[in-house]
């Protein structure tokens, strides 16, 4: 069988059509978000995670009200010896990426939206969902 240029321009078209989709799943599989997965048994409560529920409801107040309020996470982060204190940071570092820190505006538009699921998630669960 002999190629015409129909037949060419035929197998160019399913070759980009196939990149095309290949590209679009690494994509899909590069943005995925984890997903929270709840807890079985109750939600551990601390100091720590007393003073982030805290301040977390304050993350949409202005300064004059919520900067007290992350000092005092902070500062309980510094004097707990509780073990759930690394996750409490993760949640706090989420915290200050919600209230657009300098960190925040170096990981691009969407990390508001992604730190307000991972907010959610951490006063919800009590546990940093990474």
């Amino acid at each position: 069988m002999r190629f015409r240029p129909r037949h060419y321009l035929l197998i160019a078209i399913i070759l980009a059509l196939g990149i095309y989709r290949m590209v679009q799943i690494h994509r899909a599989r590069s943005v995925a978000l984890p997903v929270a997965v709840e807890p079985s048994g109750p939600k551990p409560s601390s100091p720590s995670w007393t003073a982030f529920d805290k301040a977390a409801e304050l993350r949409d107040a202005p300064d004059a009200q919520f900067k007290p309020a992350l000092h005092d996470l902070v500062q309980t982060l510094a004097a707990s010896s509780d073990p759930t204190v690394s996750e409490v940071k993760g949640c706090e570092t989420w915290l200050e990426f919600y209230r657009g820190g300098t960190m925040a505006s170096s990981s691009g538009p969407n990390a508001r939206q992604r730190s307000t699921q991972h907010l959610d998630a951490c006063t919800r669960l009590h546990h940093d969902t990474d």
